[in-house]
């Protein structure tokens, strides 16, 4: 026969399980709309009658000992986590450059604004003119008024490509780098060591663990990262897991550490001797520091660095082939280059035929290395209108031939090469200079287009993925219901059970040995 009392400890033990489900379930109820909770759960084990262990055993059939709670656990799924964060580093990254692809898109924009094409359209339109009236210093100086208004347009053009670009550094290197992740992984690590010291007391720090989740979720959206877990023994009777935190690699399959317990690694971006921005890594441990710059393929990083650092067809071996701020930059002054140089090598001197008198010239008023940034009018033909040759007629006879040539020209295909002045440099582009404009904005909307449809494919697997998270992990009022429904009515058996066993007992006592009194 069993102790009289044992049954007791089963009813109470049943009673604090019952209790403890109320308790969890209340509080899953309660957090319902708090950011990053994670929906919690009772773990219970029963316990067996191991029968050498107890005082008072006999031999024969024996039941258990009723119910232990072991924890409070959390329900997450670290495979979903996992692919949300691959997702959330690849859906920041397209949100990053079509942000600022659309940037430069308001940039070239020839259609809401009296862009260059147009100037250049009048320009030709001026120079018809003047072919009619080669001898007039009034029609001469409109052509030139014409051709200044050219060239403001593409120093316009090139000052804003750059203030993207300056906006896109700053970005980069003054919140994303300097505030947003320096500051999450210190805090991670922070809890790491809060969280660290909780288990070690024996304590569940589930509150810690889903601050800690909330951010290595906004880090995902930064960098591409690697979450780790390892078990680490503290004594016989205590397991607990330390994490570790990556930047992965996807393409090249290297990880550099970040986190790993109560130590972070911090990141500083800056621009080198090329004008190309740079993100080296501060390393307290792993013993991986300088330049990882090519070791992002993810998050708003990757995207900036796309952005800030991509020359596209303009990129040497090795370097960023992206459609950046770099390649659009390069691109007009590609154009400025070879427009100056077509119209500078036919104005030439009547008297010999052959000495150029440039009608563009750089800030210093050389023709060498003309851009859009520094292009102007030359200072010849500032101080006189008639600067520009309208006949090679020698001696000149007053026609507009050589007027016609320009206009020619300018409708005409012609090559544009990288280095204008090399004839062995790359051909960038061949067509007239109407299609050359045509096509960079064709190239911009096209990616900005493009990176549409994929941050719009990523964000639409980011919403499925974070509601199959959430289906795990979030807290549905239903079903805590149905819960909080189902624990009553066990809490109110093992209510049932004490009073069963008290009335027992008090029979026990009470109600035997009275036969022969």
């Amino acid at each position: 026969m069993r102790p009289t009392f044992l049954a007791f400890q089963t009813a109470s033990r049943a009673l604090s399980a019952s209790q403890a489900l109320i308790d969890v379930t209340g509080n899953n109820i309660a957090n319902v709309n708090t950011n990053g909770y994670t929906r919690q759960r009772v773990d219970l084990a029963s316990i067996s009658n191991s029968g050498y262990t107890q005082k008072y055993t006999v031999p024969g059939a024996t039941v258990g000992l009723g119910v232990n709670v072991t924890g409070i656990g959390q329900i997450r799924d670290p495979f979903l986590d996992a692919r949300y964060r691959a997702q959330a580093s690849e859906s920041a990254q397209y949100d990053t450059l079509l942000k600022g692809l659309s940037d430069l898109e308001g940039v070239f924009d020839e259609v809401e604004t009296q862009g260059l094409q147009a100037e250049i359209s009048n320009f030709i339109n001026q120079l018809q003119t003047l072919s009619q009236t080669p001898s007039s210093k009034d029609i001469a100086l409109v052509a030139r008024t014409a051709a200044q208004k050219v060239t403001q347009i593409l120093n316009v053009y090139s000052k804003q490509t750059e203030q993207v670009r300056e906006q896109q550094i700053y970005d980069l290197s003054k919140i994303v780098v300097d505030t947003d992740f320096n500051t999450l992984v210190k805090n991670i690590a922070e809890l790491n060591t809060q969280i660290r010291n909780e288990l070690t007391h024996g304590n569940e720090p589930n509150e810690l663990y889903d601050q800690r989740n909330i951010l290595v979720d906004k880090l995902s959206g930064i960098v591409n990262i690697k979450v780790t877990t390892t078990p680490e023994k503290i004594s016989e009777d205590l397991t607990i897991e330390n994490l570790t935190i990556s930047i992965y690699d996807t393409k090249g399959g290297s990880s550099i550490g970040i986190v790993s317990n109560g130590l972070y690694n911090t990141l500083d971006a800056s621009l080198d001797s090329d004008n190309k921005m740079t993100i080296e890594i501060n390393s307290s441990f792993g013993g991986y520091n300088g330049d990882i710059t090519t070791k992002f393929s993810g998050g708003s990083i990757k995207g900036y660095l796309d952005l800030i650092n991509g020359e596209g067809t303009y990129a040497a071996p090795g370097e960023n082939a992206f459609r950046g701020t770099l390649y659009y930059g390069h691109a007009i002054d590609t154009f400025a280059a070879n427009f100056a140089k077509v119209l500078n090598d036919l104005n030439v001197d009547p008297a010999d035929g052959t000495t150029v008198l440039p009608l563009f010239t750089d800030e210093s008023g050389g023709t060498t290395s003309i851009t859009a940034g520094n292009i102007r009018i030359s200072a010849a033909w500032m101080n006189e209108s008639t600067h520009i040759v309208t006949t090679t007629v020698n001696p000149p006879a007053g026609g507009g031939d050589n007027v016609l040539r320009m206009i020619s020209a300018l409708g005409s295909d012609m090559s544009f090469r990288r280095d204008p002045a090399d004839p062995a440099s790359p051909v960038m582009f061949e067509g007239t200079v109407n299609e050359y404009m045509t096509g960079l904005i064709g190239e911009l909307a096209l990616d900005v287009e493009l990176n549409q449809n994929f941050s719009n494919t990523a964000s639409t697997v980011l919403n499925n993925l974070y509601a199959s998270r959430e289906s795990m992990s979030g807290v549905a009022l239903d079903e805590e219901g149905i819960n909080l429904m189902a624990y009553q009515k066990s809490y109110n058996a093992a209510a049932r059970y004490f009073t069963v066993l008290d009335e027992a007992v008090d029979k026990i006592i009470n109600g035997m040995g009275l036969v022969g009194r």
